[in-house]
């Protein structure tokens, strides 16, 4: 990707359903030459664009991250990782964690249930787990408190919306049987209420130019005073507040090292951090996202 092509992503992180004229506005593009390139984006695979909705909607409130010290070659361990359930993220990665994944389920007992079979996987060493008490900010998906009941039909939009979330609202209306306008009030009531939230992801393999890097801050006092700081970091893109080693984890994306490393700079200078372990995230192996089809 060039940096017109990352300029795009990002818009589309931010707004997954901003139409190509509005991006063309931001630009200073052309509205076809927007239209083109994010098709072709879409089309090589290497950005897709998904509704994530909320966990409460999906039944899966508790969260976990999961790093392992594994025996052998890592790359297996993440692949049997990978295929267990709940498991939304699996990464290799550089440090003493050849492997870090996201669980996300529906109560702490499964955590505690899905961690111990986790231990228990041909290859792992060891495991450590870092609990979420809040996500302050998410890759895409939605945060904060549980949004009002869905009915029937937003859930089939949001089915819709999870497997390709720039799909029109014509195509979603002729899906659900209503009317375009009757659709397009449904979608946006709930984007606005956080019941879903439509973004772009990057497909990050090791092919990949950008750079992707984990984060564990320990702060003083507060951890929501620090996240709501740390939060404001351009580059950070997912903070969480957590029990265990660190107050706050925290994933940060940059195009070069240089970028990473002011990111870096940036948290270390904020007033509340006391300490920075950081690790790179050298290939994903799994990036999706709990789906109602798999909750029901």
């Amino acid at each position: 990707m060039d940096e017109i092509d990352e300029r795009l992503v990002e818009l589309l992180a931010a707004d997954g359903r901003a139409g190509h004229r509005h991006i063309a506005a931001v630009t200073g593009l052309s509205r076809s030459t927007v239209a083109a390139r994010v098709q072709r984006l879409i089309d090589s695979g290497d950005v897709a664009v998904h509704g994530v909705v909320h966990p409460s909607v999906l039944g899966r409130g508790s969260l976990a991250y999961v790093r392992f010290v594994v025996s052998g070659p890592a790359a297996a361990v993440a692949e049997t990782v990978a295929g267990r359930v709940g498991i939304t993220f699996v990464s290799l990665t550089t440090g003493p964690y050849g492997v870090t994944a996201e669980l996300r389920v529906a109560s702490p007992a499964q955590v505690d249930a899905a961690v111990s079979e986790l231990r228990a996987l041909p290859g792992v060493a060891r495991v450590d787990t870092l609990v979420y008490l809040e996500v302050v900010r998410d890759v895409i998906g939605p945060v904060g408190r549980p949004p009002a009941p869905v009915d029937a039909i937003d859930l089939h939009l949001l089915e819709l919306l999870e497997r390709d979330g720039r799909a029109s609202f014509v195509r979603l209306a002729a899906a659900v049987g209503l009317s375009p306008t009757a659709v397009r009030r449904r979608v946006l009531t709930m984007i606005d209420e956080r019941v879903v939230r439509v973004g772009a992801v990057v497909r990050r393999g090791g092919g990949q130019r950008a750079h992707t890097v984990g984060v564990g801050l320990c702060v003083r006092g507060d951890s929501a005073r620090a996240a709501r700081d740390v939060d404001a970091v351009p580059g950070v893109t997912f903070v969480g507040r957590t029990l265990g080693t660190y107050d706050l984890l925290v994933t940060v994306h940059g195009a070069s090292a240089g970028a990473i490393l002011g990111v870096l700079d940036a948290l270390r200078g904020l007033p509340d951090v006391t300490a920075v372990d950081s690790w790179s995230h050298l290939r994903v192996v799994k990036e999706g996202y709990a789906s109602l089809g798999a909750a029901q």
